[in-house]
């Protein structure tokens, strides 16, 4: 992914969420202190937000800032998302799987980590 897509869905995100609060530029840009035209840049992907304005503007957006990285469904990066997703997810689940496994293996020659473990061998 370039840049300029990231900045595309930063600025998607940031716009969506204004008009779904039903805010202005003007008054998201009053209240995270930067002028309605630097607002305007940034929703228009002309201009990059700084870290320190990325974090005003998810906060008066009630999101977390890296919400504002996220592609939604209608955006043309949202299948690239959710495939990197279920890729990532399926990586861990194969290696917490196969890290159990070497674990109980590796741990089997020293018996039940627990005296009450159902698998020992006490006479009972």
């Amino acid at each position: 992914m370039q840049g300029w897509q990231v900045q595309d869905i930063i600025a998607g995100n940031i716009r969506r969420v204004r008009k779904e609060m039903g805010l202005t530029q003007a008054e998201l840009a009053e209240r995270v202190s930067i002028s309605s035209g630097y607002m305007c840049d940034i929703e228009r992907s002309r201009r990059w937000p700084s870290a320190d304005n990325l974090a005003k503007l998810a906060e008066e957006l009630k999101l977390d800032p890296f919400q504002l990285f996220l592609p939604t469904e209608d955006s043309p990066y949202f299948d690239r998302h959710r495939t990197l997703t279920s890729f990532s997810r399926q990586v861990k689940e194969a290696f917490d799987e196969k890290m159990s496994e070497v674990f109980d293996s590796m741990m089997k020659p020293y018996g039940p980590l627990r005296k009450d473990d159902k698998s020992s061998d006490d006479g009972k």
